[in-house]
């Protein structure tokens, strides 16, 4: 069983809750966010976020996916949100999304690392994927102080239009690299908290 709160620097990945969609809603909403992703909708429909919300319980029970509100460290605001998915899927292995006012911060590679440590440390797997639109160059950076490296490019139909999209991975094996080339004290560290 995954852990329901994590601290991984400067954010805290938590479960999501019912009172989280209106935020969602807010964030995920806005159309620069939107339009980085493959999935969230734009405009974003009324009562979508506490549907997807709604979901979260039973991926998890059935561990075909693991969704985590990301927080700032020592508070309880949702400003993103990423999801693990450890089995053969349509999609990559994790997705994620940093509500716009809080880009730039370095939240979202924090919340990837946070990802990379659950996957690998407490669900042994041996590789992970993600991807990104090619003109999305924030993303790529994420993707790449994570470790991973480009595996290919490809175009894919994003909102009726063919658009050319990376496709970034990591092994075990290349992740322990990366935190062992780390200089000492600037290794990611995932630290797991009490259930609340």
């Amino acid at each position: 069983m995954l852990p329901e709160r994590l601290l991984a620097g400067p954010v805290a990945l938590r479960h999501f809750t019912a009172a989280d969609a209106p935020r969602v809603q807010l964030l995920a909403g806005e159309r620069e966010v939107a339009e980085s992703t493959a999935l969230i909708p734009h405009p974003y429909p009324d009562g979508a976020a506490a549907a997807w919300i709604a979901t979260h319980e039973s991926a998890r029970a059935t561990g075909t996916e693991f969704t985590y509100a990301i927080t700032e460290s020592g508070e309880d605001v949702l400003i993103g949100a990423i999801g693990l998915r450890p089995g053969p899927s349509e999609h990559e292995s994790f997705g994620y999304w940093i509500g716009r006012p809080y880009w730039n911060r370095g939240y979202a590679t924090a919340a990837a690392q946070a990802i990379i440590v659950l996957a690998f440390e407490w669900l042994d797997l041996d590789e992970l994927t993600a991807s990104h639109l090619a003109r999305n160059v924030a993303s790529g950076r994420v993707m790449e102080k994570c470790g991973m490296r480009l595996l290919r490019t490809e175009t894919r139909d994003h909102r009726g239009t063919p658009e050319e999209f990376c496709v970034r991975g990591i092994t075990r094996e290349g992740w322990a690299r990366v935190i062992g080339s780390d200089a000492p004290g600037q290794r990611p560290r995932v630290a797991e908290t009490a259930k609340r």
